[in-house]
This record gives structure tokens, C-alpha cells and sequence, in this order.
């Protein structure tokens, strides 16, 4: 009987963890003695995702939170989203950030410069803290981004770093950073050549998602700014957002990171050029040589030749794809094998994967 005790429990258990923590305590805590001791249990994870609790349960389910089981929170999620209450201002007067001691995962959505200042210093004290999700558009000015960004980088224990700020990123060209241990980075909006000056400081980084600022490029730099003191071979995988296209900006942020195997990417194009295949396998084939998966998403919007033209300039579905779908170097690495263009007179949308 113990054994079928122990593997019901530990089947509970698993189940627990699929759930949220209000849900859990709303409906085994104190049902009976089995229950509860499970519900307590050292070994179980908890999600306490309290983004969506109304105001009404907010309060006592935060007192349940903190008084009863704060030692199995294993992620937690909070939220002054919209014209709500200020949650976040009200868990920090309630407690500490510093009692989660078990806690992996943070996430926090509209979260503002003060609060964030604060909770960036005492999550320095959790030493399994490893993903941290900033989503917020409430830090909007300069400095105040300019100083989030630095104390968000700024994190020894965190290894996954997920940063929606508001419309641009900030990096502190005057602050060092020096213990920014990340290994997975994600990043709203930062110019292209402040991306290449952060990186040098992220040297466990192994995987790279962001969407450039369209405003400034890479091609500003000079050829010895893009050196091999700024060659990145630690990342292998690149997720890459760039609206408009600009080719020179492109070429120097892949001829830096010249060992991504996995790559994905979307943009805006304003020539046909550069929805054709031969561009870009030449391309990937020449600054990354060890890719062996894309994901490509290239939008077109092009003002072509007038129908009474000899040299009009046509489009056809078939033939782009085709270009790709019958090339050994584009099947060995769209995984999923697919590959989808649709055209209208003035726009295209090429999709492989």
C-alpha cells in the first residue's frame, strides 16, 4: 500500500505542477491529511501566476502565497497590466523577493523603473533564479531605460534574459557590465551598433533573438570596429527581426557571428533582389558556413514596371519557390519543409521553414 501511495502521490504531484498554485490550494488545500501533506511537499514545483487574480482575491491570496507555501514557488508571474491595481507595488510592501529561495523563473509585466530598480537588487540574492521576463512599457524615458537596461544585464545567476521595453532598447554606452552570465538573450529593439558593443560583454551567450532598430546600422561603423576582437563563435543560434532591409548591416551582423547553425529571420524588402534564391544562398553560404537550419520570412513590397513595358517586371509564385523547394541546400535546411510564396501585383510574402 505505501508503494502505490508513493506512486499516486508522485502522479499528483506531476499534476500539481501543470496547474496553477491558487487552483491547487482552491481545491486540495485542506481537503484531507494525503492532500495537504502534498501540497507541501519539498519536492513539488508550483506556477503562481497571479497576473490575472482580481482585486478582490488579491490580498488574501498573497497572504496564502508568502505565509503558506513560498518554498515551493517554482515561477511566478506578476502584472500591473493596464489601468489595473499597481500588483507589483503590492506584493513588494507585502513581502520580499529575497524568500523565494526556490524559485527558477520571473516574470514581470508593466512593471515601472522603481520597482524594477528594487527587485533587480534583492533577486541577486535567489540562487536558482535563472529566467528572467521583462515586459513592460512603462519605462519610457532615457535614463530610466538607459538605467533598467544595466541593472537587468547586470545579473550573475540569470542564464535566460527576455527584455520587451518600451520602443527602444537602451544600452549604457558609459556603464560596464560585468557579471552578465546570460546564455539565452532576447531583446525588443536595440540599434544595431550598440548590439555589437554588448555583445563582447555576454560571452556565454549561445543564443541571440532581437529586433533592430531600423534608425542606425552597422555600415556607419568603420572595418576595423568590425574585427575579429568582434566575432562572437559562442552563439549558435540567431533569431533576427530587421525591417527595412539594409544589406551592409546585415553582412557585418553575420560575418560576426560566423558559427549560428540555427537562424531564423524576417524582413522588409524593397527590391526583388532580394526575394530570390541565389541571393540569399550566396549569402548564408559565404558568412554562415555551419548553418544547418533557417527559418526565413522575407515580405516584399516592390513598385513594378508598367504592363506596357517589354521589360516588364513579373513576379510568379511557382518559380520563386520552386528556386528554393528543388535546391539540396535550402531542403537539407528548412526542417519542416515548407515553403510559401503569395504575390499580388505590388507585394510578396516568401516563407520558408
Amino acid at each position: 500500500m505505501s508503494c502505490f501511495e508513493d506512486l499516486s502521490g508522485e502522479i499528483l504531484m506531476a499534476i500539481f505542477e501543470y496547474m496553477n498554485v491558487e487552483d491547487v490550494w482552491t481545491i486540495f488545500f485542506n481537503m484531507n491529511a494525503r492532500f495537504h501533506s502534498l501540497v507541501f511537499d519539498s519536492r513539488l514545483r508550483l506556477t503562481a501566476d497571479v497576473s490575472k487574480v482580481d482585486k478582490l482575491n488579491y490580498d488574501q491570496f498573497c497572504s496564502s502565497l508568502i505565509n503558506k507555501n513560498f518554498s515551493n514557488i517554482y515561477k511566478l508571474i506578476l502584472s500591473n497590466h493596464y489601468n489595473r491595481y499597481p500588483q507589483i507595488r503590492s506584493f513588494l510592501s507585502q513581502t520580499a523577493f529575497t524568500i523565494f529561495q526556490s524559485l527558477h523563473a520571473l516574470t514581470l509585466i508593466d512593471i515601472n523603473h522603481d520597482e524594477l530598480i528594487e527587485i533587480t537588487q534583492q533577486i541577486k540574492q535567489l540562487p536558482y533564479l535563472n529566467y528572467l521576463h521583462i515586459n513592460t512599457q512603462s519605462i519610457e524615458y532615457s535614463k530610466e531605460l538607459t538605467s533598467a537596461t544595466y541593472a537587468l544585464l547586470n545579473q550573475s545567476n540569470i542564464r535566460v534574459s527576455i527584455f520587451h521595453l518600451h520602443e527602444r532598447l537602451q544600452w549604457p554606452e558609459t556603464e560596464t557590465i560585468s557579471s552578465c552570465n546570460t546564455e539565452v538573450l532576447s531583446l525588443d529593439y536595440i540599434n544595431a551598433d550598440r548590439l555589437v558593443f554588448l555583445l563582447p560583454h555576454c560571452s556565454y551567450l549561445r543564443s541571440l533573438s532581437v529586433t533592430l532598430d531600423p534608425r542606425t546600422s552597422l555600415s556607419k561603423l568603420t572595418q576595423g570596429d568590425i574585427s575579429s576582437s568582434l566575432t562572437f563563435p559562442q552563439i549558435t543560434c540567431l533569431r533576427l527581426c530587421y525591417r527595412p532591409f539594409d544589406l551592409s548591416t546585415l553582412e557585418n551582423l553575420l560575418n560576426s557571428v560566423p558559427s549560428v547553425r540555427r537562424f531564423s529571420m524576417e524582413t522588409l524588402v524593397y527590391s526583388t533582389d532580394y526575394i530570390r534564391s541565389p541571393f540569399w544562398t550566396l549569402l548564408l553560404q559565404q558568412y554562415l558556413p555551419s548553418l544547418e537550419r533557417i527559418h526565413l520570412v522575407v515580405r516584399g513590397w516592390f513598385v513594378l514596371k508598367t504592363s506596357n513595358n517589354t521589360n516588364d517586371e513579373k513576379l510568379d509564385e511557382a518559380s520563386i519557390t520552386d528556386s528554393y523547394r528543388y535546391d539540396h541546400y535550402w531542403l537539407d535546411r528548412a526542417y519542416k519543409h515548407i515553403f510559401k510564396c503569395l504575390v499580388d501585383s505590388s507585394t510578396a510574402v516568401l516563407e520558408i521553414r
